[in-house]
């Protein structure tokens, strides 16, 4: 641990001084479980382990105005737990028991999750369909950024080098019902070979409004816009469904890798898909 130094600044203001005067040498420590992981692979083999697990200003899950705003450093397992979330949008606590298990879950935060930038993070589609906005702030001020426009590639984002983010928030939605369902080798801590997110409302037997997420079949997660198109306003009858669904494999841009090749990964998120929409749309398995 030579190269690396410690620091754990008392605030936001302190974590944001040290953003601007290390920038990427910044290594934000909340949970550790990606950052832990990628010193011991040398990954990263320099820079400053910036402490923020007990800001304050990176805590809480609170309702404002008709939104939700959950703070960067929430770990899962409070997020999932979080008598707020259960009230208002039980979705997502329903699917966020799907990430990895309950020791990562406990350990792992948001805000962490999205900042890796990983094509399969769990936490991406949901947030996706919710239509989530990310709040960031720097020492040149504070923004917030639609999280469909957030990520670039792998490990890439349209965070600046001297920013945070604060958190995420999202309309409490009115109507409507979602379903998130992904695909691993193994059950527990296995990473997704693909996973598909959809928040549907249905309007006198048809589609609405359609949002479908994805992650596993392209460089970043994805909204898969153009499949949306094709569904609104269509019947919700399950023949229905299973002719749109196969449009989505059009959309994606997935890799050949241990886990599953590009024409598996395009052939199981249509199916996928499909049964998302089936279970958001009331019907039985």
């Amino acid at each position: 641990m030579g190269n690396f130094s410690y620091v754990a600044p008392l605030d936001l203001e302190g974590l944001l001084a040290v953003k601007a005067r290390e920038k990427e040498k910044a290594l934000l420590l909340a949970g550790g479980s990606n950052l832990v992981v990628y010193i011991k692979d040398r990954l990263i083999r320099e820079g400053t382990i910036v402490d923020v697990s007990n800001l304050k200003e990176l805590a809480g899950i609170r309702l404002e105005a008709g939104r939700i705003f959950i703070g960067s450093g929430e770990t899962l397992t409070r997020i999932l737990e979080s008598p707020l979330i259960h009230e208002h949008i039980p979705f997502l606590s329903e699917s966020l028991r799907q990430f990895a298990n309950p020791l990562i879950r406990n350990m792992s935060t948001i805000g962490g999750n999205i900042a890796d930038a990983s094509p399969i993070a769990d936490s991406a589609p949901l947030l996706l369909v919710l239509d989530a906005e990310v709040a960031i702030a720097g020492q040149g001020g504070r923004r917030t950024v639609p999280l469909k426009e957030f990520f670039i590639s792998p490990r890439k984002t349209r965070l600046a080098a001297d920013e945070v983010i604060t958190g995420f928030s999202f309309a409490v939605p009115e109507k409507g019902a979602g379903k998130f369902l992904k695909l691993g080798l193994r059950r527990g801590t296995a990473c997704a070979v693909t996973s598909v997110a959809v928040w549907l409302i249905a309007d006198a037997g048809k589609v609405g409004e359609i949002r479908i997420a994805l992650g596993g079949v392209a460089p970043r997660p994805i909204r898969a816009v153009k499949t949306e198109d094709l569904f609104r306003g269509q019947e919700l009858t399950a023949k229905r469904i299973a002719e749109l669904a196969p449009a989505l494999k059009e959309e994606l841009s997935p890799i050949d890798d241990v886990r599953g090749s590009a024409a598996y990964r395009r052939a199981v998120s249509a199916r996928l898909l499909a049964r998302a929409v089936r279970l958001c749309a009331g019907m039985e398995e």
